[in-house]
């Protein structure tokens, strides 16, 4: 019986050839020993690229599959922490900026509900995980806030964790070689939006990273890797070449650029439970985390049409 560590590389390839050029990892805060231990167990069997290189390996596939690593959301941890363990390793990386964020500096909506799940040990009525995905972000602030008031609830804002990187901060990141890229105003899951406010939030995100780093964004992924074909195209016209959403799946060529996919690993999984994610993506094993658990293919299917009127 072949061991993981044989069977990974096997699943780049079919008959002798590759036919799947490598992952995407999607992460949110890793700690410097993690980001250690991650760049380890990836790094035996993939090759850390840069972003400017994503579409070209994707078309150009080589023997050994790549790996770009993106981390979500703009925390201060990946700036402080992450970062510095990348750049000491010579690991290149997208990091995805949630853009009022961190201007504003209020607290991303799901830190805020996971923290009172944590503290009350129970959903309230509202706010069972299901449902918030469900409803509109103004709807869940609502519902949150009125939580907060009722039980008395706190969030600690002191911590990397939960508190945002600065703009000063992105542009220093920008400088050293990273990538930075727009991850939506605030969080919204945008197919959960009108349609018309989600692409007014595309754009401004997209624009705001542009004015703040004074260069073209030139990469979007998706809040909580919800997307629609008609989404996904209106940023690609906000001048973005690559749009990333959260489809459990390796990279080959049938994918476009505004629908890349992306594997979600965390901080404390093991060297045995990546392999295990990385073999079931190369399966089209794994559920997609966005809440539409195998439905993402259909959904693509589906959006067909959409997509040939918007090419």
């Amino acid at each position: 019986m072949l061991s993981i560590g044989e069977v990974l590389p096997l699943a780049a390839r079919q008959n002798g050839k590759t036919v799947k050029a490598g992952v995407v990892i999607n992460e949110h805060t890793l700690t410097a020993s993690q980001t250690r231990r991650h760049v380890d167990v990836l790094g035996r069997w993939f090759e850390f690229i840069h972003h400017d290189e994503l579409l070209d390996r994707i078309q150009r596939p080589r023997a050994r599959p790549f790996c770009l690593l993106t981390f979500d959301d703009g925390k201060r941890s990946g700036y402080a922490e992450t970062a510095p363990e990348l750049e000491r390793l010579g690991v290149p990386a997208v990091f995805y900026v949630t853009t009022r964020f961190l201007s504003e500096g209020t607290p991303l909506w799901f830190d805020r509900y996971e923290n009172l799940r944590a503290l009350l040990g129970f959903d309230p009525v509202g706010l069972e995980p299901r449902t918030v995905k469900e409803i509109p972000l103004a709807l869940i602030n609502e519902r949150i806030d009125r939580a907060y008031a009722k039980y008395g609830v706190s969030l600690d804002m002191e911590s990397d964790d939960f508190r945002p990187m600065s703009w000063d901060d992105a542009r220093d990141l920008m400088r050293r070689g990273f990538t930075i890229g727009a991850h939506g105003l605030r969080h919204a899951i945008l197919t959960r939006e009108p349609e018309s406010e989600a692409i007014r939030d595309i754009q401004q995100c997209i624009l705001d990273v542009s004015s703040e780093l004074g260069t073209q964004c030139r990469t979007f992924a998706f809040p909580n890797g919800n997307y629609t074909a008609r989404l996904a195209l209106h940023a690609l016209r906000c001048g973005v070449e690559t749009v990333m959403t959260t489809e459990p799946l390796w990279v080959d060529n049938h994918f476009p650029p505004w629908r890349l996919p992306r594997i979600q690993l965390f901080g404390a999984q093991t060297q045995l439970k990546i392999y295990l994610k990385l073999v079931a993506a190369a399966g089209r094993w794994l559920v997609n985390p966005d809440g539409t658990g195998r439905l993402h293919r259909k959904i693509f299917r589906q959006d067909r049409p959409s997509i040939q009127r918007h090419l």
